[in-house]
């Protein structure tokens, strides 16, 4: 918006607030979209706002009325999308910035394809999304890629082949990636989950002998399995070497105040 516009438009909601008016959401937005002219920045963030908070027809509102969207602007819309669960229209606003732009993508828009593929679980696609990142944009995949496209994998049930994935990082994965995995083996009993469960068991007992959360994990999935005698010796490891489970702990600020709530064991 020319700056002449964008100042009759503060005019006219500076005259709604003396008259009483009291501006609605749908006011703000149309406010705050006026700056978008001014500075992309603020474009950027908008979108990016209202992408993380849900309000998706205002990030579109925003969105669509940039004059002169750059690579964060198209990244923050496609990850919105596909982070609220429109993964087939973060696909396709990504197919249109390629074609109808001249914007490249960068790190940042590849997560939000990955994400959108995950959710819809589209596994070819995210191999190859992973794959067009690195051999035709020449953007080196980070670990929140890696991350990704496990995630990919894991959604889909695919854990043999995350397991893989993970023994040909680029870098030693850490005890936080083989949790997910393990985590992911005791969502998918029915499958490959058993077996690959495992393997993955052994490697985070190595990598934190005396982390409880992973063998209450374990203990999950046999039980889930009906498998009791194996639920059963895993307790009694647990019990013999004093590993208690952690207490879950979420807060409440409520009149000032702080409050602390747990479920477990202490």
């Amino acid at each position: 918006m020319e700056n002449g516009k964008f100042s009759l438009g503060i005019e006219c909601f500076a005259e709604m607030i003396c008259a009483r008016f009291c501006p609605d959401e749908t006011t703000m937005v149309v406010l705050l979209s006026a700056c978008v002219g001014d500075g992309k920045r603020v474009g950027v963030e908008l979108v990016d706002m209202y992408g993380k908070s849900g309000g998706l027809e205002y990030a579109r509102f925003v969105f669509e009325r940039m004059c002169d969207r750059n690579v964060w602007t198209w990244s923050a819309m496609i990850v919105g999308l596909a982070q609220n669960g429109f993964a087939e229209e973060a696909l396709e606003l990504f197919t249109k910035m390629k074609k109808e732009s001249s914007v490249r993508p960068n790190y940042v828009t590849f997560l939000g394809v990955l994400c959108a593929c995950s959710h819809v679980g589209l596994v070819e696609e995210g191999y190859r999304y992973f794959s067009e990142m690195e051999r035709r944009h020449k953007i080196k995949p980070m670990m929140i890629h890696y991350g990704a496209m496990m995630d990919v994998l894991e959604r889909a049930g695919r854990l043999n082949k995350a397991c893989e994935f993970i023994k040909k990082m680029p870098f030693e994965p850490d005890a936080v990636v083989w949790r997910t995995l393990l985590f992911a083996c005791s969502v998918h009993q029915g499958e490959d989950g058993e077996g690959v469960g495992e393997k993955v068991k052994e490697r985070l007992i190595e990598l934190e002998p005396k982390r409880s959360g992973n063998l209450v994990i374990v203990t999950n999935m046999f039980a889930e399995a009906r498998m009791w005698d194996e639920a059963a010796e895993v307790r009694r490891v647990m019990k013999e070497n004093k590993m208690k489970k952690i207490a879950g702990e979420s807060c409440l600020e409520l009149g000032g105040s702080v409050h602390r709530f747990f479920s477990g064991y202490l």
